[in-house]
């Protein structure tokens, strides 16, 4: 097992000192900049060879990534919005996109991975309670809190909103080409949803849509929550792989079953027959 602070990059980025002056003017920084912004990229936040070491990993598990839903709307997690409304077939709520990409649950993603453990720090934890400035703890769902993206060439995710606020995610291995993270920033609120600026992004119209070209080894906090974003289709034979790091601000906070199933396949339901994880936890989506 390695020390956290021999995985991060902690040259570039002092998360072993966050009690610093500096440290904590930078972090004034990145509050500012996800708040105007909606994220926040930290490049080569891992080093070289630990980068390469977790790519490496990543690619030895590819095999047990679930396909998933191929068709999901914007608000996939949303389940109940419109519910009783009579809604055009342009509306957001019933647009579907195509969603081609497979996931390798928390469970199925060895705890001695060198991803598994810098998610599983508490110097993450600190780092990221320290920018939104409340505690931060792990999701404790066994499948939703870690997971690994994977696209092969085809693979894109539709235009959607996510349903936790701050999502950290870390790219292991970039694609040849494509793959690209598109957003629009801030686009609906707790008070408006914003439909109309929704169905523009989705018509087509790209006045208010970001693209970041994410690089391997970067780390991103993204609010999107509030943000409507795609990751573009990916081409070439290298495939496109992504950590999503799961946080929560809430204590022992699950997913549902029902989502975990749909996401990583039925195996999951033949597991929680046997051992049941979800049974009077406290569900975010």
């Amino acid at each position: 097992m390695k020390n956290i602070v021999h995985i991060i990059n902690t040259d570039r980025y002092p998360l072993d000192n966050l009690a610093s002056e500096s440290s904590r003017i930078w972090v004034s920084q990145i509050r500012h900049q996800l708040h105007s912004e909606g994220s926040c990229v930290f490049e080569d936040f891992v080093k070289p060879e630990c980068l390469a070491e977790m790519a490496l990993q990543a690619n030895s598990i590819t095999h047990l990534a679930y396909p998933g839903p191929t068709e999901v709307s914007p608000y996939f997690f949303n389940y109940r919005l419109g519910e009783g409304e009579v809604l055009a077939a342009s509306h957001p709520l019933l647009r579907k996109g195509r969603r081609n990409l497979a996931q390798v649950a928390a469970d199925l993603i060895p705890r001695d991975f060198l991803l598994s453990q810098l998610y599983r720090s508490n110097v993450m934890i600190d780092f990221l309670a320290s920018i939104i400035e409340q505690p931060v703890y792990h999701n404790a769902d066994p499948y939703q809190s870690l997971n690994l993206s994977v696209m092969n060439q085809g693979g894109c995710q539709q235009w959607h909103f996510d349903s936790g606020n701050m999502v950290t995610t870390l790219l292991l291995q970039e694609p040849d080409e494509g793959g690209v993270f598109e957003y629009a920033a801030a686009l609906r609120s707790e008070e408006n949803e914003n439909y109309a600026a929704v169905q523009q992004v989705l018509d087509g119209n790209r006045e208010q849509v970001r693209q970041i070209k994410l690089k391997a080894g970067s780390l991103s906090l993204f609010r999107g929550h509030y943000s409507l974003h795609r990751v573009t289709e990916v081409i070439g034979d290298r495939k496109r792989l992504q950590a999503i790091l799961g946080y929560t601000t809430k204590p022992e906070m699950l997913g549902s079953k029902e989502s975990s199933i749909l996401h990583y396949g039925p195996r999951v339901a033949e597991i929680e027959a046997v051992t049941p994880h979800y049974a009077g936890a406290a569900i975010i989506y």
